[in-house]
Order: structure tokens, then C-alpha cells, then sequence
């Protein structure tokens, strides 16, 4: 996207979106074996030569089931040749090319739900900000993290919520995590890393100092079946010390904005009525009747559906208003992928970080997942919220918040197609 911009003067929009959907599909594409691709897949012979390589390749692909139906084998003994989507074998048997399932295609859309939103709400938000300025106008936007932990609230079990109070470990390293260790790690990888744009660095110090969200973080580690109340429980722990921490860390670790002074009550305040009471209330309303019980357990997957519709809107809203205001307009193309790389670097440092200390640890599944998810995220409001009451010696502030909103929306890009691989990898398992 980089290289294509720099030829041909694209729009910055156009190099955002491009940068975006580069993100996505690289690391996807290493994956999976889409048939129709210009590329050669030459078995006992190449770089599948090892063994059960590809074989361990194929259940990734969304096409592997049209695969085996073509009668094409996957397996080391019978080496093959793929060119552009045609299959010969060593014999010159040329079966037909696979046909087109719709059942595949609308299986796949549905274990990437998620990251297929998120990509339509970035991209819908870059060309066309008018409707999600509109639609951030609804009261629905207001309300949708509220609707998230409600829904968390009604999915909650109460053996859940015993574990995630008796789960010290996990919470200690959640909590020192989000507040300390995440954020030396960050600081000193943008100070490794320093993007072209001092201004730029300084966003992005500030943004991997913040403690983590209070939506997302936990939204995800629900869809990806975490324990949603060890989630929830860190993210009330952190989003209340953060207010308290996050000045020292940002005056003692990244060296800015000394002497900040943040407003404590509102913000806790904000706190409750975002996520305790949403839940408590849900909780509630789970447990008053075995027939609201029975309906969970049935609808659970449209439960989750509106969890997602939930994620995906606010960020929709947050790029429709931010390239409304002529954000994106401030840098050039090559600034964008500067930033989107470094800050999408430094939130997969901080998954594997918070993955391998949980594992050292002993940690369940589900309490991992809830460790990850909300222990490498990081909060965009707080971090505008900072930015505002620094002092105007410290650089443009537009340029600042610019890698903090970028940071934002990779993580959750990010974090979403981990969620469906992880979801994935479970169900594999179940089945074996």
C-alpha cells in the first residue's frame, strides 16, 4: 500500500483502507490455500516437503471442504502440483476444479463475523463518514456498551464468578500487566521504533501507557469464551487504579506530562454506569426466572450476534466522525503504515506476553483468554481524555491523537481474528 501510494499520489483514505485490508489478508493469506490464487503449492517437494505439512494446513482454509469434495489429496503420499487453482497429480490425472459451495462461504462468514464487521465499518467509514456521523447521532450508539454487559450479565454463570474471585494469580498479573508492564514494554519499543513525526511517537507512548478498555477487552474475551467475570473484574480494577496511575506512568516511564490531574469522580462514576450496574442488572434478570434462563441458553448465539453488532458500531461511528473532521487528511500514506505497523507490532508483543506469563502461571483456558484479551488492550477514550488536559507545549495535538486512534482500531482488528481462530482451535479440539 506503501509502495502503491507513493507511485500513484493515492488519497490517504484509499492507503488507510489499503493498509487495513494488507493487515487482514497477509497474515491470513499465510494460512490459507484459496483456490483460483496465481501461486504454486508443490507437495514432497518444496516448502511443504516436511511431512503432514500441508495436511496440517488445510483444515485453516475456508475451501478445504471443496477441496476434498474435488477429490484432490492433501495427504504426503500422493505429491501433487497446484498452479492457479489447477491440481495434477504425478499420475497426470486432472480432476475438476473444485465448485463453489455456499455453505462453506456463509460458514466462514459466520466464525468471522467479527473481523468482517470491524473491516466493513472502517472501510464504510473512510469513504462514506456522512452515514455513521448520522447514525452515531441515535441513541443506540450511547447505549451500546451498556447492551454489552447486560448481555454479559445474562451469560454469566455463577461458578464463573466464584473462579474469577478466587483467581489471585490471574488477577495480579491482569492488573500488573495493564498498569506497568505493558506499558514499559510500549514505551520502549516506540522509543526502539520512532516514527518519522516526533508528534506521532509521543501519540503513541501516551496511547500504550493507558490502562485497557472497558468494552472491547471484555466483549472479546466473551465471544471467545473466556471467564467473562474475571474479565470484567480486571478491567474495574484497572480502569479505577489507571485514573490513579497513569500520570506517574506517563511522567516516570515515557517522560511526558508531568503534574496531570484527571477527573477522578466522573470518571468512576462513568465506570459504574458503563459496566456494574449493565451487568448486576442482567444478572439479575437471568436469575428471576427459569424461563429467561432457558431462553439464553437457546438464543445464546443471537445473543453474541448483538454483542458483535455492538462492537462493530462504535468504532464505525468513531471513524465516520474522525475522517468527517478531516483526521486521516493530516498525514500522508506512508505515515499511516508507519503507524499501523508499529503500534500492530507492539499489540502482538503484548498478546504474546500476557499469553506465555498466563500459561508459566497455570492459568485455565477460559481465565487466559480473559487475561489476554483485556490485559493487551488499551483505552482510546482515556488517552484523548489525557491528551486534552496536556500542556500545548508538548506538540500538535491532532498529530498526537492520530496514532492513539489508529492503535485503537488495529487492536481490535487484531484481537477480533484472534477470537475466531481461537474459537476455531477449540472446536477442533472438542471434535477430537
Amino acid at each position: 500500500a506503501h509502495a502503491h501510494a507513493m507511485r500513484t499520489r493515492m488519497p490517504v483514505r484509499t492507503a488507510a483502507a489499503a493498509a487495513v485490508v494488507a493487515c487482514l489478508i497477509c497474515p491470513v493469506g499465510a494460512l490459507v490455500n484459496v483456490p483460483g490464487a496465481s501461486m504454486s503449492l508443490v507437495q514432497n517437494g518444496g516448502v511443504f516437503a516436511k511431512p503432514g505439512y500441508s495436511k496440517a494446513l488445510a483444515p485453516h482454509s475456508a475451501f478445504a471442504s471443496a477441496w476434498r469434495k474435488s477429490g484432490v489429496s492433501l495427504t504426503p503420499s500422493a505429491p501433487l502440483s497446484i498452479r492457479g487453482g489447477a491440481a495434477a497429480s504425478n499420475t497426470g490425472d486432472v480432476p475438476p476444479p473444485p465448485k463453489f459451495d455456499l455453505g462453506v462461504v456463509l460458514a466462514f462468514a459466520k466464525a468471522q463475523l467479527l473481523p468482517i464487521g470491524l473491516l466493513w465499518a472502517i472501510l464504510f467509514g473512510l469513504y462514506y463518514p456522512a452515514a455513521g456521523v448520522a447514525f452515531g447521532e441515535l441513541p443506540i450508539v450511547r447505549y451500546a456498551p451498556h447492551g454489552i454487559f447486560f448481555v454479559g450479565g445474562l451469560m454469566l454463570r455463577t461458578n464463573e464468578a466464584k473462579e474469577a474471585v478466587r483467581a489471585y494469580k490471574a488477577i495480579l498479573l491482569g492488573v500488573s500487566s495493564i498498569l506497568l508492564f505493558t506499558s514499559a514494554i510500549g514505551v520502549q519499543i516506540v522509543k526502539l521504533l520512532p516514527l518519522p513525526v516526533h508528534d506521532f511517537s509521543i501519540g503513541a507512548a501516551l496511547f500504550v501507557c493507558m490502562p485497557c478498555t472497558i468494552q472491547s477487552g471484555a466483549a472479546l474475551s466473551l465471544k471467545a469464551g473466556g471467564n467473562f467475570a474475571l474479565s470484567l473484574l480486571i478491567t474495574v480494577l484497572c480502569s479505577t487504579g489507571g485514573i490513579f496511575t497513569v500520570p506517574l506512568v506517563l511522567d516516570r516511564i515515557a517522560d511526558i506530562g508531568g503534574g496531570i490531574h484527571l477527573p477522578v469522580k466522573a470518571m468512576i462514576l462513568k465506570l459504574v454506569e458503563t459496566a456494574l450496574l449493565p451487568l448486576i442488572a442482567g444478572k439479575v434478570v437471568a436469575s428471576s426466572s427459569k424461563k429467561i434462563k432457558s431462553f439464553v441458553k437457546n438464543y445464546r448465539f443471537y445473543l453474541s450476534l448483538f454483542v458483535t453488532f455492538c462492537v462493530v458500531i462504535t468504532p464505525w461511528v468513531q471513524i465516520s466522525r474522525s475522517a468527517s473532521n478531516g483526521v486521516f487528511n493530516l498525514v500522508s500514506a506512508s505515515d499511516v503504515t508507519g503507524i499501523v505497523s508499529l503500534l500492530s507490532l507492539t499489540h502482538i508483543v503484548f498478546l504474546g506476553w500476557t499469553f506465555f506469563t498466563s500459561r508459566m502461571l497455570g492459568l485455565t483456558t477460559a481465565m487466559t483468554k480473559s487475561v489476554v484479551f483485556v490485559a493487551s488492550s488499551k483505552t482510546l477514550p482515556l488517552a484523548l481524555m489525557v491528551l486534552g488536559v496536556l500542556p500545548a507545549r508538548i506538540g500538535d495535538k491532532g498529530l498526537i491523537a492520530l496514532p492513539c486512534i489508529l492503535g485503537h482500531f488495529s487492536q481490535i482488528i487484531i484481537d477480533s481474528c484472534l477470537v475466531s481462530a481461537w474459537k476455531k482451535t477449540d472446536e477442533n479440539e472438542a471434535e477430537e
